[in-house]
């Protein structure tokens, strides 16, 4: 049993010898005044009690209170000393101690420590679509196994989901979770993130700091973005799977792990591996299991189930009632295209759900949130491209017209410098049929002037043009819209001069 507690927010002065009462009772106590610091040893110590003093300074009630029953339901205790009406904010998970002396409080953190520590909430996956119905059935024979799995799909799919499914219902459930996005770190710190380094190995490295690798032993390594990670990286990853060790950045001494290896990306690796950006052998390693998470708009049939599953959570969230949809809602919101998938559609729901509260939401309503975009694509009878496939189609639209304008033109005028009437009998091989105007337009083309050709890396280039155009220069932004990862973009952006 756990003897640590944690003291958030300023001691009232009847409770002012707290803390050295606690230590006296053979506990481990640490203090805390700012929101930050309380989240953040939350975070490193899940199995304690907290005391709540009064909340910390910087932080607002509603919002500090619902985000601790919200983060860390599987925390021991969690006690109220002051403000009573708060308590309601946060249902059961605080028990009211205001106006009791230190001795009952003790006494009570004694009592709730030992009490069983409540039970995680539930992951599942939602639907009753065939695809969803098949992906569970993989999950349930794999997650028991050791084996890596390589999760694929677009962006918002829910890979992270699906990888934190796995390891909850495996034989590692009890140990970490840890979870890198390889694309939101620059190359020289993924390395230090995964495998750790010793005290000077570089500048600022003024201790040993162990890497994730070292964080989840036992566990199981999530990586999100694998496709981002350079070659070089990859070849330390490689070794780590063939041989469950490898040495920390500065190191000499091999350090051995026993890890569960998720590995998930939005890109094609077998496209990257006949590139050159991604090892074979590597690719081959990971993708012992694939799974493969459609995007939101091939799984219609589990939109409706979607948005009032994300509308409970986020009412739940935020202790507020949430939002109705009505049927025309539902299916406006089933025919919508949804570019961002899963995220898109959750991050609209706790929207409506925080500013319509109690609501009823209707097509209309729904529109007004999604904008023009979801107006035009109600109508659609198919799914909108991509940002960077719709770019590239109208370049090969404008060229195609442009080459048509001037074949019409070059007509004219030959037409024009032969007296006015076109000619009566065009040169014509004797293996060919009788004479067709089409003919004639392929005949001049291959005596005028060739036409400078564009390539797909031409077509690449002025896509991210338009992207980062419409992005207002922001990279971030423009990644999302031509769906690619950030150091991806950042390679582009170099390779063609757009910096």
């Amino acid at each position: 049993m756990t003897n640590t507690v944690l003291i958030a927010g300023r001691i009232p002065e009847r409770n002012r010898d707290l803390p050295d009462a606690f230590r006296m009772a053979g506990f481990e106590v640490a203090e805390f005044t700012s929101g930050g610091e309380t989240l953040r040893a939350l975070k490193g110590n899940r199995d304690c009690a907290l005391v709540v003093v009064g909340t910390p300074e910087e932080i607002a009630p509603r919002v500090f209170l619902g985000g601790l029953a919200r983060r860390f339901p599987g925390i021991r205790a969690a006690l109220l000393l002051s403000a009573p009406d708060r308590t309601s904010l946060v249902g059961d998970e605080f028990l009211n101690l205001s106006g009791r002396s230190t001795g009952e409080v003790i006494d009570a953190v004694r009592g709730l420590l030992a009490a069983k520590k409540p039970p995680k909430p539930e992951l599942r996956l939602i639907g009753r679509g065939r695809e969803m119905e098949r992906i569970r059935r993989t999950v349930d024979q794999v997650a028991p196994t050791s084996m890596t799995i390589l999760i694929t799909g677009e962006s918002g799919t829910g890979k992270d989901v699906v990888a934190r499914l796995v390891h909850e219902k495996s034989r590692r459930r009890e140990n970490p979770f840890v979870a890198v996005n390889c694309a939101a770190l620059p190359e020289g710190v993924l390395e230090s993130e995964l495998f750790g380094h010793e005290k000077g190995a570089f500048t600022g490295a003024a201790a040993r700091r162990e890497g994730r690798f070292e964080l989840a032993h036992k566990g199981t390594l999530f990586l999100d973005e694998i496709a981002d990670m350079s070659v070089q990286t990859q070849a330390k990853l490689l070794r780590v799977l063939e041989e469950k060790r490898f040495l920390r950045v500065g190191g000499v001494r091999d350090v051995v792990v026993d890890v569960r290896l998720l590995a998930a990306t939005n890109a094609d690796l077998e496209a990257a591996v006949q590139a050159g950006r991604f090892r074979e052998d590597l690719f081959y390693r990971l993708n012992v299991i694939q799974l493969h998470l459609p995007p939101l708009r091939e799984r219609r049939e589990d939109i409706p189930d979607l948005v009032q599953t994300f509308a409970a959570e986020a009412g739940a969230d935020h202790g507020i009632e949430p939002v109705r949809f009505t049927r025309d809602a539902l299916q406006a919101l089933t025919e919508y295209h949804w570019p961002g998938n899963i995220r898109q559609l959750k991050n609209l729901v706790e929207k409506l759900t925080i500013l319509e509260h109690g609501e009823t939401i209707d097509a209309d309503a729904a529109a007004r949130f999604l904008g023009e975009r979801f107006s035009r694509s109600r109508h659609l009878p198919v799914p909108l491209p991509d940002a960077s496939t719709r770019t590239e189609r109208e370049l090969i639209l404008q060229n195609l017209v442009a080459l048509r304008r001037e074949l019409a033109e070059l007509r004219e005028m030959l037409i024009r410098s032969g007296g006015g009437r076109a000619p009566a009998a065009p040169y014509r091989s004797p293996r060919e049929g009788p004479f067709e105007p089409e003919a004639e337009v392929v005949e001049l083309e291959e005596e005028a002037e060739p036409r400078a050709t564009r390539t797909a890396a031409d077509h690449e280039k002025e896509a991210i043009r338009k992207a980062l155009a419409e992005s207002g220069g922001n990279r971030r932004r423009a990644a999302e819209i031509l769906d690619i990862g950030e150091r991806t973009l950042y390679r582009k952006i170099k390779k063609y001069g757009l910096g």
